[in-house]
């Protein structure tokens, strides 16, 4: 089946069948390198990209859902100034995630402070819990992704006084 898609900001095309997951699409055709995936189960959280700039596990995403949608990985989002906001606030609070779920972490923290700028603590770890990685403790992220939200909230403020 032919799926068009938007990947990392350029149109592409796969010919793929359309039941397999996006992450197979991802690491077998598109040659993405950021993700760990573990179980391919959506147990480990470790194959989070965004889809229409929404964080989403690929393992469970079949390739037919993608059609005409934008996919973006850590390798576009960490052009952005939304990923600056996110470095920022992880390494502010000394809260570097490990190199194996760096990439999950970071679009997961995008995901949570898109919608909302001062999350709670609860909302941060109702999100984080699909992500199995215990690399940093669960009040390590909280701090971390909160002053992240700081960050982009200033810079939006900043945007619209000019």
């Amino acid at each position: 089946m032919k799926i068009d898609c938007q990947l990392n900001g350029k149109p592409k095309e796969f010919y793929v069948s359309s039941d397999i997951p996006l992450l197979q699409l991802l690491t077998e055709y598109a040659h993405i390198s950021t993700l760990h995936p573990d179980c391919g189960k959506g147990m480990c959280g470790n194959c989070i990209v965004l889809l229409d700039d929404l964080p989403v596990l690929s393992c469970l995403i079949p390739a037919f859902e993608i059609r005409g949608r934008q996919i973006t990985t850590l390798e576009r989002f960490q052009k952005t100034r939304d990923y600056t906001d996110i470095i920022k606030g992880f390494e502010r609070t000394d809260s570097m995630p490990c190199s194996y779920c760096f990439s999950s972490k970071i679009l997961l923290a995008h995901g949570i402070i898109s919608r909302n700028v001062s999350p709670e603590p609860d909302e941060i770890l109702q999100t984080y819990s699909i992500h199995a990685c215990t690399c940093l403790d669960v009040s390590q992220i909280v701090k971390a992704v909160a002053q992240a939200g700081t960050y982009r909230g200033r810079r939006r403020r900043y945007a619209r006084r000019k």
